[in-house]
């Protein structure tokens, strides 16, 4: 999952006005003297962690848990708002997103009925930073414009820089990278007119970042190593972290891997102590990328082994789904609540109505009661109409909720496909045939890539898209495997366009296999002699890349007649999977992925099959 480093620590360091290293010295000597468990030391401790954020995250929870005890021994709910909401950062840093969107639509219910639109805002930006996390960038893109048409009615510069900086990240999550420049550079100007320091440096540190994903790597590090100076000299740890992560990506792309593993390697340590795992996850991945560009695959594996279980921690279904459970649960329950408020305003404009017309005489009577008529009428057709309208908007979340679920059931059932027993069965029973041979060379080549394409299988059905050469790749490594239970019996060829002969080309993952599979299965496994498959891969257009598939084999005329004679008729479970998956992709799209597939014959003799496939081309 992509994400944006230095995103949760706005929230904090702009809460203290701009502090500096002598301020948190004294709110530490302050929080010696004052001992007292009043509203006072419940301010000192939460102006305490936004210092704790850029230097040590983990003492923070010790800290605001005292604070929240104090706050509600009092009863002192502003406090107690902005404990939960320093609270919810921590809880996003460490990757526990259900307990982080617990807190802050607990905190949000109380600030909307306080009027609190400052500690709104805050509310507003954890929520939007969670779905920031989650890979939800436009719907924290939404909650943050909302923010700023709050903050046009009611100015604050270090809430506004705090929105900017966000709206950078979210806005960098979908590559608009001009949108994303602009709300930096906004946060950065406002940092500078108050001679925020850290900021400037946090805001570089941002640009440092975006060059990164613009490919500059050169500027990236001139960003990047101005903010690394200064975190060190002011001893901000969680940005040291944070500047030598994305450092490490600029050396690496610039040729000096060697300097990116020691550089990614000390942000490794500090994000260890600090169990910032979200972060930690990230670094494991880059990691594991470093050494396989020198060629230490043994290494590679130990850190991308790390990844995957930190990931499984944070991303697991159960959580999501959690998370999205409270989510509806509050929109729900807020939907309930202002119908109720609306239907009590229609009693209290009822009751006016009463009392204004018992003190009507004679001839307004009549008035009187037309108007409270009137008034009554519309008021239940508003509400009707509220109603109505909040019916069809439930029903429009259910429907896209359900196909969400279907979508990703559809990726499940397309990896199983391609993992299917017999395919596994075949391979490893070729390679124990070589084992027992004793041809260990041979064993262990085919033992090595029967691993690579279980390993690319469970990696890629995760990313949800593939290069056009990856995709190659791994049919290439398939078709290998399946030539044993072929005798060798069997060749192939790929043509690819030069065109698309880069990583700049994707496509959905699991999409082309099935196909070579059917092709296999159903057409050449029935031939005995001469079997050839040709995979043509070319771009037809900017947007489009087909891609054919021809198999010699016996057409599907004959394959069916022969699944017949078996008594038990084949229904190929991966296709099946891959057509229910092209129905979702093209679900609601203007460009659709089309399927073709062409009867070869001959004198009215079957010579084959002919897959053609188009698919629009996917931006990463």
């Amino acid at each position: 999952m992509k994400f944006k480093i230095l995103s949760f620590l706005f929230v904090f360091v702009l809460q203290i006005t701009f502090s500096q290293e002598k301020e948190f010295d004294s709110i530490k000597n302050l929080l010696k003297i004052h001992t007292h468990r009043d509203t006072t030391r419940v301010f000192l401790l939460n102006q305490l962690t936004a210092h704790y954020t850029t230097r040590d995250i983990s003492k923070n929870k010790a800290i605001l848990e005292e604070a929240i005890h104090i706050s509600k021994e009092l009863n002192y709910t502003k406090g107690l708002n902005d404990s939960y909401t320093n609270l919810t950062s921590l809880y996003v840093q460490s990757g526990k997103y259900d307990k982080a969107l617990e807190l802050a639509l607990i905190t949000k219910k109380s600030q909307d009925s306080l009027k609190d639109v400052s500690g709104l805002i805050y509310t507003n930006s954890s929520i939007a930073r969670i779905y920031n996390h989650l890979d939800a960038p436009k719907k924290a893109i939404e909650i943050q414009l909302e923010n700023l048409a709050l903050l046009k009615k009611n100015s604050n510069k270090s809430i506004e820089a705090q929105v900017h900086f966000y709206l950078g990240t979210a806005y960098e999550e979908i590559e608009s990278y001009a949108d994303s420049e602009e709300h930096y550079l906004a946060a950065k100007a406002i940092a500078e007119s108050v001679q925020f320091k850290t900021g400037i440096a946090i805001a570089n540190s941002s640009l440092g970042v975006l060059e990164n994903k613009r490919k500059n790597y050169t500027a990236a590090i001139h960003y990047l190593t101005q903010s690394e100076d200064f975190f060190i000299k002011n001893k901000q740890e969680a940005n040291i972290a944070h500047t030598k992560l994305e450092l490490a990506v600029a050396y690496a792309h610039t040729g000096n891997v060697k300097q990116a593993i020691v550089t990614n390697s000390e942000a490794i340590g500090i994000y260890k102590a600090q169990n910032n795992l979200k972060n930690l996850s990230r670094a494991y991945v880059e990691q594991s990328n470093y050494y396989k560009k020198n060629n230490d695959y043994l290494n590679a594996h130990k850190f991308l082994e790390a990844h995957y279980k930190i990931k499984d921690s944070i991303f697991s279904k159960e959580k999501v789904s959690i998370i999205e459970e409270m989510q509806t649960k509050y929109e729900t329950e807020k939907v309930f609540k202002d119908k109720e408020l609306a239907e009590q305003e229609v009693a209290f404009t009822k009751l006016e109505s009463q009392k204004n017309r018992n003190l009507f005489l004679g001839s307004t009577t009549i008035v009187a009661l037309l108007l409270l008529a009137s008034l009554f009428y519309f008021s239940r057709l508003k509400a009707k109409k509220k109603a109505e309208l909040v019916t069809l908007e439930l029903k429009e979340t259910q429907k896209r909720l359900a196909i969400e679920k279907q979508y990703k059931d559809s990726e499940l059932k397309a990896l199983k496909a391609q993992m299917n027993p017999h395919f596994i069965f075949n391979a490893l029973n070729s390679i124990q045939d070589y084992i027992v041979l004793n041809q260990k060379n041979l064993a262990s080549d085919y033992l090595g890539k029967f691993a690579d394409l279980i390993r690319n299988y469970l990696h890629f059905s995760d990313t949800g898209f593939i290069s056009v050469q990856d995709e190659v790749h791994n049919l290439n490594l398939y078709l290998e495997l399946e030539k044993l239970r072929f005798e060798e019996k069997l060749e192939y060829t790929f043509q690819i366009d030069k065109a698309i002969q880069s990583d700049a080309v994707y496509i959905p993952t699991m999409l082309i296999q099935p196909y070579v599979e059917n092709a296999l299965k159903h057409g050449l496994l029935h031939k005995k002699e001469n079997r050839e498959l040709h995979v043509t891969i070319s771009k037809v257009s900017n947007t489009i890349v087909e891609c054919i598939i021809v198999d010699n084999g016996v057409g599907r005329e004959k394959s069916k007649e022969i699944n017949l004679k078996r008594a038990a008729q084949h229904k190929s479970f991966a296709l099946k999977a891959t057509t229910e998956r092209l129905d979702l992709l093209n679900y609601g799209r203007e460009k659709k992925i089309g399927v073709e597939i062409i009867d070869l014959k001959e004198n009215g003799e079957a010579k084959g099959t002919k897959v053609v496939l188009r698919i629009p081309i996917l931006k990463k």
